[in-house]
């Protein structure tokens, strides 16, 4: 009997004693902090600012040393212009939607058929009105 009640509080209190000291391991809180390599030194001291340089005097343009060849400017020129003509035509179509988006809709009520159509309509509604009639005139 004293046996099981020793093995009983050892285990108790062997789970209060995990309960109250702090978590170790992998996934613990301590583990995710951030650790300093040990091949860094700590406290340096911080390098001291650069020289400041003086301005230098403004010399008079030379011409290039090497000459460049024309045909090689003009292909990468073409290289270019590609790229520009594709922004100038999506530039265009952008302005085009934006134009089309903020113009002003027409005066007048968008939904009412046009003049022309009203006699249309009319002529319509009128024989269908004179075809009820005679159908119930008949019936």
């Amino acid at each position: 009997m004293a046996q099981s009640i020793h093995a009983v509080l050892n285990r108790a209190l062997g789970f209060l004693e995990a309960l109250l000291t702090p978590a170790r391991g992998r996934h613990s809180a301590a583990v995710l902090r951030r650790r300093r390599s040990t091949r860094v030194r700590r406290y340096t001291p911080l390098p001291a600012p650069p020289a400041a340089r003086a301005p230098r005097p403004a010399a008079p343009l030379t011409p290039p040393r090497a000459h460049i060849p024309a045909d090689d400017t003009a292909l990468v020129r073409g290289y270019y212009r590609a790229f520009e003509d594709e922004r100038d035509r999506v530039q265009a179509e952008a302005q085009a939607r934006l134009h089309r988006w903020t113009t002003p809709a027409p005066p007048g009520d968008l939904l009412a058929p046009a003049p022309d159509d009203l006699a249309d309509l009319r002529r319509v509604t009128r024989q269908w009105v004179a075809q009820q009639n005679r159908q119930a005139v008949a019936a």
